[in-house]
């Protein structure tokens, strides 16, 4: 039986408190060093292994075979469909119903294809206004609300702007002060059991609704504990207690089988959705070349093929890709063939990927997105 509490390598409580990290320095040159890297004939690229579009980490150097012509299209139509949504709606926000967490996510998508808000790009105003939409969302504690995406959009929103700070100078300074307010409420907001729940304490809250419940969700709790990581690594202050409190959590999570538990008072048996976002958990939180690591890497490893049939394919796989990008090698080179095929494969015309409830069709393309332009390699939480 592990340990609920073993850490091999917390290099978040390690982390500098101000500046940036050498890894956020090395993100902005690479950001600036694709635009040079784009000057190179494709051909060129091509037979060198070079990509504009993945001169993100490692610098500008991807596994071969990764990024395929189908892939680049399959990313192209669906970013035209999200643009294409935001015009429809007319208000700057790509889904009336949960505007929180689906900008976000299509915000996330937007940076994962190394585009952000530094003048002059394609999707400049367009990731401006993404951001702007977001800010206007958050109340005077910090939160991020929409009256229904919940913590998951507050975690989404907080690691949006994380991944945003540092690509470019415009409006450094506002969205640093709002990072570091969100950042407040994810501390505020951590259960006394090391997880987070649906909703934010009392004093974060909008219209009386505030979290009263003791327990915990594996699903909120991967949103906040990623938005920690990013935002520590910036040299934005984290407690430690927060960290320690929330390693004790998701140790206290992982079956024997190495999958996730759902919440401590149901659903105790583990299931591929909420153990792709447990994996993720222990990465977020320092558990590196840990026994409790390679055993949820071998849990998603022999589930991944199999849940695309359940309720949340798309939930699942966002964080599933994530875990596997991290364990590399063997893990991420299997899965991603099969990930990439199946993503291509179920694309819509539109360039939309399909959706039954309770997912959001947003998100779901959003993520699908994320997911395909992982081997970008642009978005810092992916560093290895």
């Amino acid at each position: 039986m592990r340990s609920a509490g073993t850490v091999a390598n917390d290099t978040m409580i390690a982390a500098p408190r101000e500046g940036f990290s050498p890894a956020r320095k090395r993100y902005i040159g690479v950001l600036s060093g694709s635009l040079l890297l784009a000057a190179i004939p494709a051909t060129v690229r091509a037979a060198e292994g070079l990509s504009a579009q993945g001169a993100g980490r490692g610098g500008g150097r991807t596994a071969r075979g990764e990024i395929t012509p189908a892939l680049r299209l399959a990313v192209s139509r669906g970013i035209q469909h999200l643009i294409r949504k935001q015009h429809r709606l007319g208000t700057g926000d790509f889904d009336s119903q949960y505007p929180v967490a689906t900008g976000a996510l299509v915000g996330l998508a937007f940076l994962a294809g190394g585009h952000s808000e530094r003048a002059g790009e394609k999707y400049t105003a367009i990731v401006r206004e993404t951001t702007s939409r977001l800010l206007q969302r958050q109340n005077t504690s910090g939160y991020f609300h929409d009256g229904r995406s919940q913590m998951y959009g507050h975690g989404f929103a907080t690691l949006y702007l994380a991944e945003l700070y540092g690509t470019s100078r415009y409006r450094s300074r506002q969205i640093r002060a709002a990072l570091v307010k969100a950042i407040r409420v994810i501390e505020g907001s951590q259960g006394s059991s090391g997880g987070w729940d649906y909703e934010p304490k009392s004093r974060f809250a909008i219209q009386g609704i505030f979290s009263r419940s003791r327990n915990s969700d594996t699903s909120i709790t991967v949103c906040q504990t990623m938005a920690l990581r990013a935002a520590r690594s910036l040299g934005i202050r984290v407690e430690n207690r927060v960290i320690g409190l929330a390693q004790r959590y998701i140790g206290n999570m992982q079956n024997d089988d190495g999958g996730f538990k759902y919440r401590q008072d149901l659903q105790l048996s583990s299931a591929f959705p909420r153990s792709a976002a447990g994996v993720c958990i222990l990465y977020s939180l320092g558990y590196y070349n840990t026994e409790r690591l390679r055993d949820g890497f071998e849990y998603l490893r022999r589930n991944y093929r199999f849940p695309w049939s359940n309720q949340f394919p798309f939930y699942a796989h966002y964080y599933c890709s994530q875990a596997m990008f991290q364990a590399g090698g063997p893990y991420w080179e299997e899965y991603f063939r099969w990930i990439r095929g199946t993503l291509l494969e179920h694309q819509k015309a539109d360039g939309s990927w399909p959706t039954t409830r309770p997912e959001n069709p947003v998100q779901t393309t959003a993520m699908a997105l994320i997911i395909l332009q992982l081997p970008y390699r642009f978005l810092p939480i992916h560093e290895r």
